[in-house]
């Protein structure tokens, strides 16, 4: 059977839903950020900004030097989670294998929905059409039509905004030697330089070069994937946004208000963190052996410490315990700005009682804890050590799809 996969990305989305929000900023170069007195940056870029060469990550103040009449916009998390859910509806109409790859983005698999290049054609313009009807006529999407994920992706980036770009066996080949090497979801500017070094300065070199040599270079995984990916070959399934066996990892970060030395506020920062990985965690009914708290210093380097488990953990009280012990004794050379942590390895919770006394009670307890919070609002209930933290603001860089 041909594998048919979409992959569609909505336009400038969090502007776009802003301009088709409000009228008045239609056709004005937008930008959407957090608080002006916070410490922010650009999150999303209008059609308009984006022409006076206004960047995602970009600060405001770069920002506005390169577009004056630059008009900012607090993000609206809420909002931006409410149209995703529409247009997943519309998704679902069209099939049940839907991957929602960020909250603006996702792959969908067609395979035996459609057969021909002709009738995918015919079922993203539906989309389009279904998108426009339940969301408005500002917010559009691009979408991109391969046998895989990887060059679908590349396809949806080929004719923005509104575009329609279909890749075959056809014109496989005449797109992919026309690509920058980072145009590949997979290669970054720090691999592309790398691979610079080797002489590989296109696709089409990358294809030539021998796929040993890379996999000496690069290791048996990531240098045979880029032997394939120069070949516009991709295995890799869609994973249905319920199937959570395929969940790698849960994380959470967030970037402080100020840089500080002080541990304590970074560990109140951590603290929260830790109760929303928990929560995650055990809502998808998995927890992880491998643990990761990291952060980045004022001068955007970063550090960290990790470590695995032979026991499973889901616990946020325990995920905190850990990385407090961890993290105690550690000398900090600079200010800290950003904190998160990070829960891998994961797997399915199995009903196994716990030995100790204490922990089954801890296991008994902490559904019930779940259940206020989720009914009556985060942290709700909460550690006494978070009594003078209030809430993290959700800042708009930092969500994804489901937060």
């Amino acid at each position: 059977m041909q594998r048919i996969i979409f992959h569609i990305d909505m336009d400038s989305y969090f502007a776009t839903l802003e301009q088709q929000a409000n009228p008045f900023l239609r056709g004005r170069a937008i930008g959407v950020s957090g608080k002006e007195d916070s410490r922010t940056v650009i999150v999303a870029a209008s059609k308009e900004a984006k022409k006076c060469g206004v960047k995602t990550a970009m600060s405001i103040y770069a920002a506005r030097k390169l577009c004056p009449n630059l008009y900012l916009v607090e993000g609206d998390g809420p909002k931006y989670r409410f149209v995703t859910d529409s247009f997943i509806k519309i998704f679902k109409q069209v099939t049940s294998q839907i991957e929602v790859f960020s909250i603006d983005e996702a792959f969908l698999d067609l395979s035996g929905h459609v057969k021909t290049w002709g009738e995918a054609r015919v079922r993203a313009n539906w989309i389009k059409s279904q998108l426009k009807r339940d969301v408005g006529d500002w917010v559009t999407c691009s979408v991109g039509i391969a046998e895989n994920k990887l060059l679908a992706k590349v396809a949806s980036d080929l004719n923005k905004p509104n575009g329609l770009v279909v890749i075959n066996e056809i014109n496989k080949f005449n797109i992919l030697d026309k690509l920058n090497l980072t145009d590949f979801c997979g290669i970054g500017r720090r691999i592309q330089l790398r691979l610079e070094s080797m002489g590989i300065e296109t696709v089409k070199k990358l294809r030539e070069y021998p796929p040993e040599e890379l996999i000496k270079a690069f290791g048996p995984y990531y240098g045979h994937w880029l032997h394939q990916a120069s070949l516009g070959f991709d295995s890799s399934p869609v994973v249905a946004d319920f199937d959570e066996a395929n969940v790698k990892s849960v994380s959470r970060a967030y970037t402080l208000d100020f840089d500080t030395w002080n541990k304590d506020e970074v560990f109140q920062v951590l603290m929260h963190l830790c109760e929303k990985c928990g929560r995650e965690l055990r809502s998808k009914q998995l927890a992880g052996r491998t643990l990761q708290y990291y952060w980045r210093y004022e001068d955007f380097t970063h550090a960290g410490v990790r470590v695995t488990f032979k026991k499973k953990i889901n616990d946020g009280l325990e995920l905190f315990q850990i990385g407090w012990q961890k993290m105690s004794n550690y000398q900090l050379q600079k200010a800290i700005r950003l904190v998160g942590v990070r829960v891998s390895n994961l797997e399915p919770v199995s009903g196994q009682l716990p030995l100790f006394d204490r922990e089954r009670k801890r296991g008994d307890l902490v559904p019930f804890l779940d259940h206020i919070n989720d009914t009556y609002g985060e942290l709700t209930v909460k550690p006494a050590y978070l009594l003078k933290k209030s809430r993290l603001r959700h800042k708009i860089g930092g969500f994804k799809y489901g937060d």
